[in-house]
């Protein structure tokens, strides 16, 4: 019986989404992301990702507005298109990283699980903003 309980446990642990409220990325990917934003997205987004001309905000109320309950792999899917000059030019994996990083810059906390490339699991977590005071 005891086996049959820790079975269930694992594999509900294994089946569990992550939340970006309760840390979805680890502080290796989002220091990769920082080198990449640094590398491909400061020109236009700016150091304190406010944007500038024709780029828009990635943080703030504005960017949580156009992005708060949209999947996780929609924001990788548009960072894709990014930079302007050569869209397609990031791999999944970069994306992600660049996306771990972006959600760092907005306070989501970090976790002890990297965030996993795959479609399917960026598709069932939700990018969400911490609540006012937290």
């Amino acid at each position: 019986i005891l086996y049959s309980v820790f079975g269930v446990a694992a594999v509900l642990a294994q089946t569990t989404t992550p939340s970006v409220l309760s840390g979805a990325y680890t502080e290796e990917q989002a220091l990769a992301g920082q080198s990449l934003y640094y590398q491909q997205c400061l020109v236009c987004h700016g150091e304190m990702m406010s944007g500038r001309d024709q780029a828009p905000p990635l943080t703030g109320p504005q960017f949580s507005a156009v992005w708060n309950d949209e999947s996780l792999w929609a924001l990788v899917e548009r960072i894709g298109t990014m930079p302007p000059e050569k869209p397609g030019s990031l791999s999944r994996s970069e994306r992600v990283d660049l996306l771990t990083y972006l959600l760092w810059f907005n306070g989501l906390p970090i976790g002890s699980v990297p965030l996993e490339t795959e479609q399917s699991t960026l598709t069932k977590i939700k990018f969400q903003t911490l609540p006012p005071g937290q």
